[in-house]
């Protein structure tokens, strides 16, 4: 089986909302997205506000485009740049956007309802063949292609949630955000899921004085978010080696993140912070 370059590239890295302004221009504003590059396999990982400028360098090819995308919920900052991301728009060009059902309600359904009038003007039927859209589910595991497997686990999250790990050619990398760790133990299915990965992007929202309340604002247990200083904890039990922070905060400023990623990297020196443009061959 051939040996495919495997690339990782950021577009968005902040979560909940997007925040632009001179206080994040180092490390971004737009909301979760990462570009997956396995020879020319195009993967995509949740669709913030950072699938729009992937889709203007996109168009730039002028040329058939096919993706696969897929998305860890239906939260708004995981999902609100699909109406913007011009490749759906251009005749010939072919996307997979896969995520998972609530109930009755099918992924398609539920990626439509933001694209009913009058939110938008664009049904999601009128964009016709360029997007199909696909259940999944939680532990499926999906071959994308003879060399490419997908691999999808349960995330600890307000209404649910799928993290990813792909694999190619004896490599890994893990995409586990929006999870909020166990108190005083280790997230079973995560630390398996990950074991021995290359690469872990994970959620580091908050810190671990933020997320138990003593910044002077009411404890984050149960909102559905984890820590760097939780992050470091699972890769180690975990056996994985680099660990990305990612899904900043709202309301991080470019000079918090610097701290942050200081404070990580001398715990755990394989440790870098997500920011956009960031490219990682694997």
């Amino acid at each position: 089986m051939e040996k495919l370059e495997f690339k990782i590239i950021f577009w968005g890295v902040r979560g909940s909302m997007p925040v632009p302004g001179p206080s994040t221009l180092k490390y971004g504003g737009n909301t979760p997205c990462v570009q997956v590059q396995i020879g020319e396999k195009l993967i995509i990982l949740d669709a913030g506000t950072g699938i729009c400028n992937l889709g203007k360098e996109l168009i730039k090819k002028n040329t058939k485009i096919t993706g696969h995308i897929f998305i860890t919920h239906v939260h708004w900052d995981h999902i609100h740049g699909i109406p913007f991301f011009l490749p759906v728009y251009k005749k010939g060009n072919h996307f997979r956007v896969f995520g998972e059902r609530k109930g009755d309600m099918g992924f398609k359904e539920l990626m439509s309802l933001m694209m009913k009038a009058p939110y938008f003007p664009v049904e999601m039927d009128a964009i016709g063949d360029q997007i199909e859209i696909c259940d999944i589910e939680a532990g499926q595991r999906i071959q994308l292609s003879p060399g490419i497997v997908i691999k999808t686990e349960r995330n600890n999250h307000p209404n649910g949630g799928i993290s990813y790990r792909i694999e190619h050619g004896g490599r890994s990398f893990c995409y586990v955000t929006d999870t909020e760790h166990y108190k005083d133990t280790i997230d079973p299915l995560l630390k398996n899921f990950i074991e021995g990965a290359d690469i872990v992007i994970y959620d580091a929202n908050y810190t671990d004085e933020e997320y138990n309340g003593l910044c002077g604002n009411p404890s984050r247990t149960g909102w559905g978010h984890s820590t760097w200083q939780e992050g470091i904890k699972l890769v180690r039990a975990a056996g994985a080696k680099k660990l990305v922070l990612f899904h900043h905060n709202s309301d991080r400023t470019d000079k918090e993140l610097d701290i942050i990623d200081a404070q990580a990297r001398d715990v755990y020196p394989d440790c870098v912070t997500a920011y956009e443009g960031m490219q990682i061959i694997l």
